[in-house]
């Protein structure tokens, strides 16, 4: 089936052949890509011997899901009117066993999978490289183990060294269950850890900063880039040769840059002390110096912080003690992995800590020495630098390998998150097949894991540096905070086409809220209404603003007690141990390829007793052609599954749905000298057919049951379109039900 070709317009809005504006909606599809499948090690599994030994010959074949089961997952992403698939990939799974040897298999498991999402039809499928703190040895995913002895690392040290804290040691050996308890979104502070920051910082930077750490020629900046480019090339390459009708056929937009990149050490101004625009400072929190200290085995008194509502909070200091442990590579260790791996070093290249071999500290009389605190600065604030050099340079790279292969499909260009993109209005690397991808998460909601009705803090203008106190950037009532998440999405859009061109599309690639609130207390009881009113926030935030997006996330293998089994991390929007508990169904008319004409009064489209046409009356009746719609195990489900306007013809003023009293509300300015024809998803989960009043300004409509698309024939200039269920009609001042 060939999907419809989706541009961009001079606007920077989505469009298709027929110009009408598409909004792209969607998940992330799906975090089990995070870890290996066989053998599967997951953040909560036992740190043995085996977790690391077993790394280059692990194998990400059948995640997200086995073939078998791809139809299953994503007919239920469909049944919430979703056309768009973030879905994951990344760099471990392509390339585990060592530079330049990649896993064929899990190529062609990525082919299958896409191919027979392509044969689902009427879902668009975006690739993404997905990371997080650089890799699941240093806490997160992503990159695999050879790139830290590529630097120098010894990872298994990392746990005595806290050059890294993974969710691993928090589990028994013996036991498998979890001794002590995991902080809640405690994984992002290995981001200020030395492995992770190194990596960083050798990845987009080593050529400046790390002169000496050449590899097999070249610079390790050269070379992890390189390696990442080709490896992604090959999968992607391998896609457009075996499968060209998935990209002939539309169902593949295009790729994404690095997921959710990092400045590393990059623009740090001083060494000795933890930069005040960090946000994140959580449990033990040693300066970049400190970390340093650590990983060469010094014990070091650390500062430690607590997450409050004004911010983190220094609550006391705690002494680290390495016992000598390194985290890099002894002389004897590393000339096995050079062995192992193929490696020549240059000649400067000592073992040992990277930093300590630039002199950007040293050991003098048995202690340790800062000896260029402002190493790592650069020219204005540090994130700018970063973006605007470094991360431009990249990019450049990343796009020459992608348009070497792919010049139609877009470019998912994603920056750090919260920040400003880099300054390329005019730049020749812009043009109308390169999209802004960008994430959004509320703090609050986040760090804290609930939905606080009273009070939320602006998080964007928190990250910018806009208050002098995060106090100030408090919001009061639930109504407020809902306009407030919408603000700051609107703004970040707006400041993306600023910086970039105006016809910039952008795209939330994610955005979501966790579903673990309140200690849990949803999976006792059932109820998910602060999940609820989380989830309409944003969804609020999004259509009032017709912007695109993927949710993160659907995770096929989320459970109650181990969520996404990542981390603790529990955002899906579905879950088997809920579809156990509780079957969720309703069912739609099933018509084959006709559909329902529905009659208008004065304006209005009652489809109520009598003035329901006889086709649609008679299809209630007839249980026989009735299908049913299984949306079992979704979480938050009058959220998440909302009416929207998926193509406009002509273009956006604004839209908004109330779950609550199953109401839907649009409004467009309609081309004015040519057929219009709007078509909205309108879930008969909110709006039966034989229970809803629609009001506009003008048209005439058809509905397909099978897709549960609303289609709104109706004149250019401004337009209105009203949907209510009968009672919420009834109850609106100064309305008739004709």
């Amino acid at each position: 089936m060939v999907l419809e070709r989706i541009r961009v317009s001079s606007n920077g809005e989505f469009i298709d052949s027929y110009d009408r504006v598409v909004q792209l909606r969607g998940v992330n599809f799906d975090p089990a890509i995070k870890y290996p499948s066989s053998p599967e090690h997951t953040s909560h599994s036992p740190l043995v011997e085996a977790y690391w030994d077993s790394a280059d010959n692990a194998s990400f074949v059948n995640h997200p899901v086995k073939l078998d089961d791809i139809e299953e997952h994503v007919n239920k992403i469909k049944s919430l009117g979703y056309n768009t698939i973030r879905f994951c990939i990344n760099w471990e799974a392509i390339e585990h066993k060592g530079p330049g040897q990649y896993d064929y298999e899990y190529i062609e498991y990525v082919r299958q999978a896409l191919v027979k999402i392509y044969e689902l039809g009427d879902i668009y499928v975006y690739l993404d490289p997905h990371q997080d703190v650089w890799s699941r040895f240093t806490g997160g995913s992503g990159a695999p183990l050879w790139t830290l002895y590529c630097a120098g690392f010894n990872p298994k040290r990392f746990p005595y060294t806290h050059a890294a804290v993974l969710h691993n040691e928090y589990i028994d050996k013996v036991s498998s269950k979890q001794t002590k308890q995991y902080p809640k979104m405690f994984w992002p502070t290995n981001y200020y850890k030395l492995a992770c920051q190194t990596m960083f910082t050798l990845y987009f930077a080593g050529d400046l900063y790390a002169p000496k750490c050449i590899i097999n020629n070249k610079n390790i900046q050269d070379y992890l880039q390189d390696s990442f480019n080709n490896a992604i090339k090959t999968l992607y390459g391998y896609l457009l040769e075996k499968s060209p009708e998935l990209f002939e056929g539309n169902l593949i937009l295009g790729l994404e840059t690095m997921n959710e990149p990092s400045e590393g050490y990059i623009g740090c101004h001083n060494l000795h002390h933890i930069p005040k625009e960090r946000d994140l400072k959580m449990g033990p929190t040693p300066s970049a110096f400190q970390c340093f200290m650590l990983g060469e085995g010094h014990e070091t008194t650390v500062d430690v912080y607590d997450i409050t509502v004004a911010g983190s909070k220094k609550v006391g200091t705690t002494t680290l003690n390495p016992r000598g442990h390194s985290a890099w590579m002894t002389e004897t260790e590393r000339k096995e992995i050079d062995a192992k791996y193929g490696w020549e070093r240059g000649d400067e290249w000592k073992p040992g800590c990277v930093w300590r071999l630039h002199k950007v500290w040293d050991v003098e009389d048995g202690k340790p020495k800062l000896l260029d605190a402002r190493y790592f600065i650069g020219n204005g604030s540090s994130m700018s630098y970063f973006i605007n050099k470094m991360f431009i340079t990249y990019f450049k790279k990343f796009r020459a390998m992608f348009r070497s292969i792919d010049t139609d499909r877009f470019l998912f260009m994603q920056n750090p998150v919260f920040q400003r993109p880099p300054e390329l209005k005019g730049s020749d690397l812009m043009d109308n097949r390169t999209v802004f991808a960008t994430h959004f998460y509320d703090g609050m909601s986040l760090m804290f894991k609930t939905w606080n009705r009273a009070y939320n803090v602006d998080t964007l203008g928190i990250v910018r540096g806009k208050y002098m106190n995060p106090v100030f950037s408090l919001v009061l009532g639930e109504h407020n905070i809902r306009k407030s998440i919408a603000k700051q999405l609107r703004l970040i859009r707006d400041e993306a086409r600023e910086v970039l061109g105006s016809n910039t599309a952008v795209i939330f690639s994610e955005i979501g809220m966790p579903f673990d609130m309140d200690d849990k207390i949803a999976y006792k009881t059932g109820e998910y209404s602060s999940q609820t009113s989380a989830m309409d926030a944003l969804g609020f935030a999004l259509e009032s603003n017709n912007l695109s997006f993927s949710l993160w996330c659907y995770c096929s293998r989320n459970c109650h007690k181990w969520g996404d089994q990542w981390n603790n991390e529990d955002f899906s929007l579905w879950s088997a141990d809920d579809a156990a508990r509780r079957k969720v169904t309703v069912e739609v008319p099933h018509l084959g390829s006709d559909s329902i004409t529905l009659q208008e009064s004065a304006g209005f489209t009652s489809l109520s007793g009598s003035t329901m046409s006889n086709k649609s009356s008679e299809a209630f009746k007839k249980t026989g052609e009735l299908i049913t719609i299984d949306y079992s195990g979704f979480r938050a489900l009058d959220s998440i599954l909302r009416p929207s306007a998926i193509r406009i013809s002509g273009s956006f003023i604004s839209a908004k749905f109330d779950p609550y009293n199953s109401t839907y509300n649009l409004e467009i300015q309609g081309y004015a000298s040519r057929e219009n024809i709007t078509l909205i998803f309108l879930p008969a989960y909110h709006f039966r057919l034989d229970d809803i009043v629609m009001k506009s300004s003008s048209g005439h409509f058809f509905y397909d049951p099978d897709r549960q698309i609303l289609q709104w024939m109706h004149e250019g200039g401004n337009q209105f379109l009203s949907i209510s269920t009968i009672a919420a009609a009834t109850n609106e001042d100064n309305c008739t039900i004709m």
